[in-house]
Parts: structure tokens; C-alpha cells; sequence
């Protein structure tokens, strides 16, 4: 038996995600640019974007409260 999670979890979940995917993108697309600022767009840009995505993640499994056990 599972229980539906509530629909503020779920857009928490789903905006953390994106947050990640966007970050991979920028870093995959900066692994293509041959300049030098391509590393510091790298780490900026799409380092802080990942690293916002998985603190959100991270941050939202572990503030949301249990489920009251089964009476």
C-alpha cells in the first residue's frame, strides 16, 4: 500500500531535479566551448545549479514530516 505524496513535495522534487538537469546541460554544453572562461562558466554556473539541485533535494527529504503510523 502507498500512500500519494502531497503536491508540495512532489513540485519541491521535480524543481530540485530540474535544477540538476540544467546544471548538466550548462556543463555539457561548456565541454564543447573551447575558451577559456568555458571552465569558470563550468564551475559557476553549472556547479552552483547542481549543487542548488541537490541541496534542495536533500533539504526537502529531510524537513518533510512521516507519516503518523497506522492506528
Amino acid at each position: 500500500m502507498t500512500v500519494a505524496a502531497p503536491a508540495p513535495l512532489m513540485r519541491r522534487l521535480r524543481l530540485s531535479g530540474l535544477l540538476v538537469a540544467l546544471g548538466l546541460i550548462v556543463e555539457a554544453i561548456t565541454l564543447f566551448w573551447s575558451h577559456p572562461t568555458a571552465f569558470l562558466v563550468f564551475l559557476g554556473l553549472g556547479g552552483l545549479l547542481v549543487a542548488a539541485g541537490v541541496l534542495l533535494y536533500l533539504f526537502t527529504i529531510a524537513t518533510y514530516p512521516s507519516a503518523p503510523p497506522p492506528t
